[in-house]
């Protein structure tokens, strides 16, 4: 899998600066819950630039970047409105842009049927996927602000989004790219293909079992995604990012596993609160510095 970029590292840098900064000022400002202002990092940076990572041959790459936050940036105005249609049509930019990644990724796996569901051809798979896991958390983002009654709670849609988000496009995205020169993390590719929808499924039916499988299988490939990044030793000054990113990725994995667990037998571990702005920011925090620090062909030097 030949890594190219559609950014340069410089447009790259000040595409995530733009973004952060716009985070920052909406984390402190918006009259939105905790969960939705922490959320707006991944499509204001976090997606824009780990798109542009992806290998050749998906065209998708080439959308990525400048393009993507202009999209991201109407999401800002959905969350500072009460939910609704006019919150809704701001949604609509980018749920288009995930249903083209989606359409991209399923029309890649379709071509290279059947060779793609080889074993060495798990990064490419998972990467296709994630686009798909990509659209799946702007519907759910687009339901959140409609203010559709789905029948389940605004903070389960909401969660859901993010969740599809991070996990879903992030993380997975992340562990696909490492992947492809430590063949060992295609298990964590593996695990976080079947973990993350299983984990939605448990938050959506109320089915603290599924969560609980779901959350196992998902915490268990970050762990591993974590240690990869924990112990990655690159050529660029960069790379103790890397591994500042492993290390909340190792701390915020354990607490998901841990609070699906105590949710099944009946015990207290932490409020949904609380687990937002630990477990959630952790493995935010993770996801965004990975990404930060990645740069494309390091997957060629990453040992």
């Amino acid at each position: 899998m030949s890594v190219t970029s559609a950014r340069s590292p410089s447009s790259a840098a000040w595409l995530s600066a733009a973004g952060l900064v716009i985070w920052v000022a909406a984390l402190a400002l918006l009259p939105a819950p905790l969960a939705g202002r922490i959320f707006l990092l991944a499509p204001l940076v976090i997606v824009p630039r780990l798109v542009t990572y992806l290998p050749a041959p998906w065209w998708i790459a080439k959308f990525g970047g400048w393009p993507l936050a202009v999209a991201a940036v109407p999401l800002v105005f959905a969350f500072a409105l009460p939910a609704g249609p006019v919150a809704g049509a701001f949604t609509l930019p980018w749920i288009a842009c995930a249903i083209v990644g989606a359409a991209g990724g399923a029309r890649h796996a379709l071509m290279d049927l059947p060779s793609i569901l080889w074993p060495r051809r798990l990064p490419d798979l998972g990467i296709d996927v994630a686009l798909g896991f990509w659209a799946v958390g702007a519907t759910f983002l687009s339901l959140d602000r409609l203010g559709v009654d789905t029948g389940f709670s605004q903070a389960i849609v909401l969660l859901t989004a993010t969740h599809f988000h991070f996990a879903g496009f992030g993380l997975l995205g992340m562990a696909c790219l490492v992947a492809t020169s430590r063949r060992w993390l295609s298990a964590s590719v593996v695990g976080l293909i079947v973990g993350i929808p299983l984990t939605a499924l448990g938050f959506v039916l109320a089915a603290d079992a599924i969560n609980a499988v779901g959350a196992t299988i998902v915490g268990l490939s970050g762990i591993v995604v974590g240690f990869a990044l924990l112990t990655a030793r690159t050529d660029v000054p960069s790379d103790w990012l890397l591994r500042v990113a492993g290390g909340a990725l190792l701390i915020g994995m354990p607490m998901g596993i841990a609070w699906s667990f105590a949710s099944l037998v009946g015990q207290s571990f932490l409020d949904l609160d609380t687990m937002v702005r630990t477990h959630g920011a952790l493995n935010s925090i993770g996801v965004l510095l990975a990404v930060l620090a990645y740069r494309p062909l390091m997957s060629d030097v990453i040992r």
